[in-house]
């Protein structure tokens, strides 16, 4: 009975791959926004854009940025030279998009790997294994693969890791060659530049190889095989950020994360009070508790010859361990459920594995039931979620892609906008757009902000225009307001003057809690009053 149920939730998996594949490639990138696409998609796609385009690497035109990751970027650089030689925005968009999701298709294989393997490990049959390993690869079509992060980083880091810890789970942590020693360190390099808070995984990679190295000099030339092209990898953009910027790690992980100052209270209520949904919420948590328990259950035969496949899954234990304790102690700012995408599968695997172990193969049944009927509900939620947007923007209402293409219109070239904090949106304008929140910027502009500088920052930028937002029901002032802007990396603000009589643009926007953005005309104090035109 097993088999057939298996065999029907692979075709299931695949079909379902195949739609979301279909849903990016054929249609137009404002049915995306917000839905499979997340805002964050756009800093990727306009650092790339304008790489090419002349630009460096830049998400507003005029300043470099050290606050992207660099694998994503790298990879589009090429493939929007290729593909799109004429740069235009829908086509760099698909680039994008298809790009992460052929990431993801990718990384089904090493999934079913990993966990055939972990399964066998645990001495469980082959019809049950057949079903757990099915209702896994269902649960990351069903839930995963239907997360808004297509044109995001969050996909290459979970089928590098997957590829990794596949590789592990077959042949061990210190498989003997030149080449199987290459593609380990490559393969965690590629974690961490794909996202920098991914060296827990490598820290996780290496140690398993020091505790499997004991006594042994062959090992410990393995290990350091497996370091060098790492940290060549790594090294380089830690560099190349210190050299140009002055930081090792970019800014947007400065902002991130608090470290060293530890305080729980703070980084759980980010946690509980940001871009995380309920069932994120809980995965984080939930995953955590399982990862201390299963790193508590290995350390009691950490001494005893392991099997490849139970070295993954410790791998994997104390990666999650480490990525969620971190995010558990030091988060700021904002928790997005894309950073720790590798918990799913690993609760998944362990759910279906004490299952397993408690009441055999009935157990794995009743749980591999359980997660399919969980996947399919959170894919038919979601569905239900789209549909209303979707419809909404065919009538033309809460379009982001329009509202993009107005803020366009009503500026010309030589232009600067600055304010919110707008991927999508500051992508498809096609305009100079200094990042609001910084998220996409440099250090000096935090700094300005501290120094009460920022207007001299922005005037000598160019800015011409600002957008903030705010609710719809707030009523346009009278009088020329302040408009403060926080600085999130020193726990400062500043102020800009602006005129309501310069107001250019309003535009509702439902993405947010339903707020409207507005557009100014400004000009820099310093840079005094503007010249009046001869008659």
């Amino acid at each position: 009975m097993t088999r057939p149920l298996s065999r029907m939730l692979h075709m299931a998996t695949l079909t379902l791959l195949a739609l979301v594949g279909m849903a990016l490639a054929l249609s137009h990138p404002r049915f995306q926004f917000g839905t499979l696409v997340g805002d964050d998609a756009g800093y990727y796609l306009a650092i790339a854009r304008n790489f090419c385009l002349g630009h460096g690497f830049s998400f507003d035109r005029v300043h470099p940025t050290n606050g992207f990751n660099p694998l994503m970027p790298m990879l589009l650089i090429p493939l929007d030279r290729m593909l799109a030689p004429g740069y235009d925005l829908v086509g760099c968009f698909r680039i994008a998009t298809l790009l992460s999701w052929l990431v993801l298709v990718a990384g089904l294989r090493p999934l079913q790997q990993l966990c055939a393997r972990a399964f066998e490990s645990m001495g469980m049959p082959e019809s049950p294994r057949d079903l757990a390993v099915a209702a896994t690869a269902f649960m990351y079509t069903g839930f995963i693969a239907l997360k808004g992060y297509y044109g995001m980083d969050a996909f290459l880091v979970l089928t590098a890791g997957l590829f990794y810890l596949a590789r592990v789970s077959e042949h061990g942590t210190l498989r003997a060659g030149a080449l199987a020693a290459l593609t380990d360190g490559v393969l965690l390099g590629l974690a961490v530049l794909a996202r920098v808070d991914s060296l827990p995984l490598a820290a996780a990679a290496f140690a398993v190889m020091a505790l499997r190295a004991r006594g042994e000099p062959a090992a410990w030339r393995r290990i350091l095989a497996r370091a060098i092209p790492f940290t060549l990898l790594v090294a380089s953009y830690l560099a190349w950020n210190r050299l140009g910027f002055g930081d090792w790690l970019p800014i947007s992980a400065r902002l991130k994360s608090a470290f060293p100052r530890l305080d729980i209270a703070a980084s759980l209520d980010v946690v509980l009070h940001s871009s995380l949904n309920r069932i994120d919420q809980l995965a984080v948590f939930v995953a955590f508790a399982l990862a201390l328990t299963w790193l508590a259950f290995s350390m009691r035969h950490a001494l005893r010859p392991a099997t490849a496949a139970r070295d993954a899954m410790l791998v994997y234990a104390l990666y999650l361990a480490g990525r969620l304790g971190w995010m558990l102690a030091f988060s700021r700012f904002d928790v997005q459920g894309s950073y720790f995408l590798l918990a799913h599968p690993f609760v998944t695997i362990v759910l279906l594995a004490g299952a397993y172990h408690v009441l055999g193969a009935r157990g794995v049944t009743t749980v591999a039931a359980a997660i399919v009927v969980l996947s399919a509900g959170l894919a038919v939620g979601k569905l239900a979620t789209v549909l209303p947007q979707v419809r909404a923007i065919a009538a033309h209402e809460s379009d982001e892609w329009a509202i993009a293409r107005r803020f366009h219109d009503a500026v010309s070239d030589h232009d600067v906008l600055y304010g919110d904090a707008m991927g999508l949106i500051g992508y498809a304008s096609d305009r100079p757009w200094i990042n609001g929140d910084g998220v996409a910027n440099e250090r000096a502009y935090q700094d300005a902000i501290r120094d009460h500088a920022l207007a001299d920052y922005l005037g000598r930028a160019g800015v011409t225009h600002v957008v903030m937002s705010c609710s719809p029901s707030a009523p346009l002032p009278s009088a020329p307001f302040a408009f403060a802007v926080p600085s999130r990396l020193h726990a400062a603000s500043d102020t800009l003057t602006l005129n309501p009589g310069a107001i250019v643009l309003r535009e509702r926007l439902r993405r947010g809690g339903d707020t409207e953005l507005w557009m100014f005309r400004w000009r820099s104090p310093a840079a005094g009053p503007p010249a009046i035109p001869e008659r």
